[in-house]
């Protein structure tokens, strides 16, 4: 991990490529020739498939794959040859499948969901979100990781959070909110952490959405030591909720997804992400938390930009109270 000292010795190293890069430098003409020669002619046919995401999604998909409701790719696990060989006999609306290539599980799920029109719910899955004990501590984090270690003890890429969001409920109908949001451009992860440890009590589950905010925990126990007590017993605390909502719940909006953003709209379609300002995923927010860090960023848009932080942070919180509401 990096000092803080200032000494970045051995962070980037000088080398001289010129050889390296002779040769495709000299192929520069060829296929620039050749790309002009492809868009003088006709459309290219492509057969659409697996290779379409790997690895990572073309910008063409949306053209050549053709436009379905509930798509193949809906269902979980479709592994790359299996869909191939699916889009080959041009099943490619997860309703066309026959019932009897329908694979057991998530699957089958997401398949009757979407011949059915209507949500699936499988209510003694849910249980655990009904017996879930009061005070409930619903958190999320939002972090910030750079390639250049940027604080003591850091590594590059080291997700460090800055900001949570809190929402408690002490009884059932009863809804507190706590927030957190460091923006002073020093290391961020002990003013989190205390305030963090002052909100959490010491007692009462703590709702999360993956296993992300117990990574975060285990993040700010290597930065701040002399807590580590009592963050690992929050994290202790920590209880996951999409593995439940997973296995008892499915709406065919989702298309194959149980994220927070497929599930609420499904549930709770007046937080929309959408409508928010400035800051509508993790991505803005990151992007959002390094303008405010930035000195050149003005006193009034740096009032601007943290209110779009708290407002998208206090939303992911909000949004799971809303989901364990509606599945209870």
């Amino acid at each position: 991990g990096y000092g803080g000292d200032g000494d970045y010795t051995g962070l980037r190293v000088e080398a001289d490529r010129t050889e390296a890069v002779a040769t495709p430098l000299a192929q520069v003409p060829r296929g620039l020739a050749d790309a002009q020669a492809v868009l003088a002619g006709p459309e290219p046919h492509a057969e659409i498939g697996s290779r379409c995401s790997a690895p990572y999604d073309c910008p063409f998909r949306a053209h050549c794959w053709p436009a379905t409701e509930h798509p193949v790719t809906s269902l979980p696990r479709l592994g790359g040859r299996r869909l191939d060989e699916l889009l080959a006999r041009g099943i490619v609306d997860v309703r066309d499948l026959p019932p009897a290539e329908v694979p057991a599980g998530g699957a089958k799920r997401v398949w009757r969901a979407a011949r059915a029109g209507r949500p699936e719910l499988d209510r003694a899955a849910l249980k655990a979100l009904r017996e879930l004990a009061y005070p409930r501590y619903y958190l999320d984090f939002e972090t910030i990781g750079s390639a250049v270690p940027r604080g003591a003890g850091r590594r590059p890429y080291q997700p460090v959070p800055f900001q949570w969001s809190l929402h408690v409920e002490p009884a059932p109908g009863v809804l507190e909110h706590a927030e957190c949001l460091d923006t002073s451009g020093t290391q961020p992860a002990r003013a989190v952490a205390l305030a963090l440890l002052a909100a959490a009590g010491t007692a009462g589950p703590g709702v999360v959405w993956s296993d992300y905010e117990a990574r975060c925990l285990n993040g700010l126990v290597a930065l701040c030591p002399d807590l580590a007590g009592r963050l690992q017993a929050l994290r202790d605390r920590l209880v996951d909720i999409l593995p439940v909502v997973r296995r008892g719940y499915y709406h065919p909006a989702m298309r194959g997804s149980w994220s927070i953003k497929a599930v609420l709209p499904t549930l709770a379609p007046e937080l929309d992400y959408a409508q928010l300002d400035g800051v509508q995923d993790g991505a803005m927010a990151q992007q959002a938390y390094l303008a405010a860090i930035d000195p050149a960023t003005d006193a009034a848009q740096r009032a601007v930009l943290r209110e779009q932080l708290l407002r998208y942070c206090g939303q992911d919180t909000l949004a799971m109270v809303r989901v364990v509401q509606a599945l209870s």
